[in-house]
């Protein structure tokens, strides 16, 4: 049930209800040619039409609005959901970034004062590449090594901590949507409920309208099934 099916509906009870008041001011008022029994009848049959589909109008838009209601249930569910995700992604990537920087601090300490055993080493990797022993990128590497500027473990630790924040950055986007999804969810269900408080209001005002017509129409039918007082002679 769509609000415009719901205004064109109440449009609807407008115009037979305006029909009926007309009808029903002209039978009630006097000296005036009397309407067709039938036309009264025939509205207010049309008035208990209406209100029978307002009714069930009525029925459909509270199945609506339940639905929305549990689509509205699910979409908080799963943002409850994403939230926790994107928590735990972040509280990784966390840990891992600080296992980064304490492997940045030790490195720089480590070439901020070289041991005797690095230096050591670093003299007899020069010593093998001029004697021809090892490459120019094996002494660069060997250098690496010595100094604490290369070190496996950290670049292993700086990889995970940027594949946990891309991680993290996913769980955001998926707690973003469904934060949307959520707020989407909340329009349609004020949308519908809008729509089923209409509907049963026009349908307890019409099923009101459409006794008080039956009963107009039932007490103008009687009226003119009375006899007409004779004369009187002298």
């Amino acid at each position: 049930m769509n609000v415009t099916a719901v205004w064109a509906l109440l449009l609807t009870a407008g115009v037979v209800i305006l029909a009926l008041v007309a009808l029903a001011a002209v039978a009630e008022r006097p000296r005036t040619r009397r309407p067709d029994p039938r036309k009264l009848r025939a509205a207010a049959e049309e008035l208990a039409a209406h209100a029978n589909n307002a009714h069930t109008e009525a029925g459909r838009a509270a199945g609506a609005a339940a639905d929305a209601r549990e689509r509205l249930a699910e979409a908080e569910r799963a943002r409850e959901e994403a939230w926790a995700a994107q928590e735990a992604a972040d509280q990784v990537h966390q840990r891992a970034w600080q296992a980064v920087l304490a492997g940045r601090a030790a490195q720089e300490e480590r070439m901020a004062d070289p041991d005797e055993q690095q230096r050591d080493v670093s003299r007899a990797a020069l010593t093998a590449y001029r004697n021809g022993d090892i490459s120019v990128e094996q002494l660069r590497e060997v250098w690496l090594r010595a100094s604490g500027d290369w070190d496996p473990d950290q670049e292993e630790r700086e990889r995970a901590a940027y594949r946990y924040k891309l991680e993290e950055r996913a769980a955001r986007r998926v707690y973003h949507r469904a934060d949307v999804a959520v707020r989407y969810a909340e329009q349609e269900v004020q949308v519908a409920e809008v729509a089923l408080q209409a509907l049963r209001d026009e349908a307890a005002e019409a099923a009101v309208e459409a006794h008080e017509a039956l009963l107009a129409t039932e007490r103008y039918a009687q009226r003119r099934r009375l006899p007409r007082p004779r004369p009187r002679t002298e």
